[in-house]
């Protein structure tokens, strides 16, 4: 039941633009909850098994299919159709053994890329903030709403706001370490560039993070400038997973 307050539908016409359902199919879809992404830079489940994946045709089956276990993400069972799924997050759908990652797509909204076994045991977050906690530990804020408590022995200073980390799921062990520098491989997560990636040619920082940009170069050797904020560091000189579905499905 909803929290007093707090509506479960969503109407179809005023949704964010990026969801890919049928404006005009009904009036309502369903709403976002509280989650570890913004409202506007997510899907629900329920769209998921819906609109994009297909499993589903009604919000019955949908239902039947989060009740029964069927659905992870990032390792663990999800069973609230209104559950929010945004960037990097890993979908498992256990009954058919696939397995997506949502990419940003050019032009907005989420490529979902079939992933295998072992890209699926691990994620990329993005560190948003950085705080000293209670004992003197470091606790690092990433971008899907999940903290992590820098480990022992690692240098605070070795970890910028901004940068990726890769862990493993569902246990969130920190393997390995992405900083946002020149040479690194990113992919850009918002703006008119959305969608686009390539390899970090030049960082400008001034004053405010908003002033600052970042110049990329394409696969195709096109070269552009963005947003620093705009930016997701992939890899290092390469990316670390699997960025557009064969065939362009999904």
């Amino acid at each position: 039941m909803a929290r007093r307050g707090q509506k479960k539908h969503q109407k179809r016409l005023p949704a964010p633009r990026d969801w890919p359902i049928q404006r005009k199919a009904g009036k309502f879809t369903t709403r976002v909850i509280p989650g570890p992404h913004p409202r506007d830079s997510s899907l629900t489940l329920a769209v998921v098994l819906r609109e994009v994946l297909g499993y589903a045709e009604n919000m019955r089956e949908v239902k039947a299919i989060l009740s029964s276990g069927q659905v992870r993400v990032d390792g663990v069972v999800r069973k609230d159709e209104r559950f929010p799924i945004g960037l990097m997050d890993v979908i498992e759908l256990t009954t058919s053994g696939e397995r997506f990652r949502l990419i940003p797509k050019v032009r907005g909204g989420f490529h979902f890329v079939p992933i295998d076994d072992s890209e699926a045991s691990f994620k990329l977050c993005r560190i948003e903030v950085k705080n000293m906690i209670k004992g003197g530990k470091v606790q690092l804020g990433l971008h899907d709403g999940r903290t992590l408590l820098l480990p022992e022995g690692e240098k605070a200073s070795d970890y910028e706001t901004l940068s990726t980390l890769k862990v493993t799921l569902p246990e969130q062990k920190l393997v390995k370490t992405f900083p946002l520098e020149k040479g690194a491989y990113a992919i850009v997560s918002q703006g008119k560039n959305v969608g686009i990636e390539g390899k970090i040619l030049g960082i400008d920082r001034r004053i405010g993070t908003h002033a600052s940009t970042v110049t990329i170069e394409d696969p195709e050797g096109t070269r552009f400038q963005t947003a620093l904020e705009y930016i997701f560091v992939v890899g290092k000189s390469k990316p670390e997973v699997s960025l557009a579905p064969a065939g362009g499905s999904h």
